[in-house]
């Protein structure tokens, strides 16, 4: 059977108080370091990434800012081109009727030109003929025989 001994049982607490010393300086208090190093270095890593995070939120809002003031740019942009366009259609638009206008007027006054050279060539034209008969009428001596020729 066994015995209990006073100086064993002093003994094996003695071992297993030692080997806990030992087990604790050297094998837990490096381990513990490690995990406190570890839990130093994720704590770190999760501030940076939090700044990041925070950084990269304000660039894309600064993005999106100018994002939309580009686009009003933009639309701005294009009204003022729309505004030239109507102005310069307009412009288009009167200069076309003004020289219509000035094209129907010349057109107007050649044709009144026509008219007058046409009726002075006719008036010239009804003085010969005129002459004309007045001369056979003279070389005839009857006004009748004009007629019978």
């Amino acid at each position: 059977m066994l015995s209990l001994n006073g100086w064993t049982l002093f003994f094996t607490i003695l071992n297993v108080l030692v080997l806990y010393l030992g087990v604790k300086k050297f094998l837990l208090k490096p381990v513990m370091n490690v995990v406190s190093q570890r839990e130093e270095l994720i704590q770190n890593q999760l501030t940076n990434a939090a700044e990041t995070k925070k950084q990269a939120e304000q660039l894309k809002d600064e993005y999106q800012a100018e994002l939309a003031t580009a686009h009003d740019k933009a639309e701005e942009i294009i009204v003022m081109a729309k505004e030239r366009a109507e102005v310069e259609y307009n412009n288009a638009i009167a200069k076309t009727c003004e020289e219509t206008e000035h094209m129907l007027s010349k057109a107007k006054a050649d044709i009144m030109n026509e008219q007058e050279k046409a009726k002075k060539e006719a008036q010239d034209e009804i003085s010969k003929l005129a002459i004309q008969a007045a001369r056979k009428i003279m070389k005839t001596g009857d006004v009748h025989d004009t007629g019978s020729n």
